[in-house]
């Protein structure tokens, strides 16, 4: 378990890390996320454990090559934690909302990430994804109409 609070700015640039990881795995953006971890990196996800930056990016590539059309990663609660010397230890709930043309599914997580500062940048260590819940949903529409057109 975590013990001491990280320092503001620590805890804001690994919450700004988190961010723009759920912003590229929702883009399948595979350069951002390689920039996002160590060369080493460890993913935990449905109780497997793999080693290494291909398996790492093989999750988003897999994701990527789904059917699903458009997806939305929304991460709150974030809480930073002074994990080792070097270390910052990440947790914060998670929810993916997930659109193909058939269905709709909301995944609800939380994540336990290990991160260090690698060259003043937060680079994951240990992404670990927890997931809680899943809600499968019927299919969502794209099509919008504003307000003020409605009769």
């Amino acid at each position: 378990m975590t013990s001491a609070l990280v320092t503001h700015d620590l805890a804001y640039r690994a919450q700004a890390a988190l961010y723009a990881y759920a912003l590229a795995a929702d883009a399948g953006d595979l350069d951002t996320l390689r920039s996002l971890a160590v060369e080493d990196v460890v993913v935990t996800q449905a109780g497997e454990t793999k080693h290494g930056m291909e398996p790492f990016l093989d999750i988003y590539r897999a994701f990527a090559a789904s059917d699903v059309e458009v997806s939305r990663h929304i991460v709150t609660n974030v809480l930073a934690s002074q994990e080792d010397s070097n270390g910052v230890r990440v947790d914060a709930y998670f929810e993916a909302t997930l659109f193909s043309a058939d269905s709709t599914s909301r995944i609800f997580g939380r994540y336990a990430d290990s991160m260090a500062d690698v060259d003043g940048s937060m680079k994951l260590v240990h992404k670990r994804i927890l997931v809680d819940r899943i809600m499968e949903l019927p299919a969502a529409t794209s099509a919008y109409v504003p307000y003020a057109s409605r009769p």
